[in-house]
């Protein structure tokens, strides 16, 4: 059972850091709100990237007021849906509508820009292996070429422009594992396994050490602060 006064706490904990230290109360209908994510088993860390989606509209935004739980509540459903499909835990009427064309139509050169700008954010941090900072960097030009292809693109041609980014962005959560201490990847699988707890008993084995991969992938992708440069490109890897 999820401690549902716990739950908040971090949430509302999270939310505060998003807000530059401003906080904002979880109560009332935020409260309801956050009660019913824990009460469905929805992961922290799928709270916390749905936050930050939103967070990076919010902050484009002209509102200088902080930013409300409530208005996160599509970017968290959307996140936890489409984690749910990748490790296998959706099918039938509850399965998310597919991302691939879909989502291929709805991106756009902003995606790209902000993909672009994570990406020097990250190759700017001395504190990565040369290594990796090369990677960064390698895919940093790559995304900017994509980004001024679709510039110059319409239609279904799009989405072929977008298609490579996929591979770019299996290849660069890979160097991003081989980046981090062995500790700190170690800690991301443990806070991996305790997110997929709650379904461990409805998967075989090999569907459980999938989930626990592809939810690493998501925690990697938040703290290194890559991009989802496969959600631009409608593919769920």
């Amino acid at each position: 059972m999820t401690d549902v006064g716990d739950y908040c706490r971090q949430v509302e904990a999270y939310l505060t850091r998003v807000n530059g230290g401003h906080l904002v109360r979880i109560v009332g209908p935020g409260f309801s709100l956050v009660r019913d994510w824990a009460e469905s088993g929805v992961p922290l860390s799928a709270v916390f990237r749905g936050i930050d989606q939103k967070a990076e509209r919010h902050a484009r935004g002209t509102s200088k007021r902080p930013l409300r739980i409530e208005f996160c509540e599509a970017d968290v459903r959307d996140v936890y849906d489409t984690w749910r499909q990748a490790i296998g835990l959706t099918s039938g009427q509850d399965a998310p509508t597919d991302r691939g064309s879909g989502s291929a139509r709805r991106a756009g050169t902003r995606d790209l820009d902000r993909a672009v700008e994570r990406l020097v954010a990250v190759a700017g941090q001395l504190a990565w292996p040369e290594s990796f900072r090369a990677a960064v960097n390698a895919t940093l030009d790559q995304v900017a070429s994509a980004r001024d292809g679709l510039a110059r693109t319409r239609g279904e041609a799009r989405t072929e422009v977008l298609r490579p980014l996929a591979t770019l962005d299996r290849a660069l959560l890979d160097a991003a594992r081989e980046a981090l201490p062995t500790t700190e990847l170690a800690k991301l699988k443990a806070e991996a396994e305790q997110d997929l707890a709650a379904y461990q008993g409805r998967m075989t084995a090999d569907a459980w050490t999938r989930a626990v991969e592809v939810t690493i992938d998501r925690l990697v992708r938040t703290h290194v602060g890559l991009p989802d440069l496969a959600g631009i490109a409608g593919v769920d890897v």
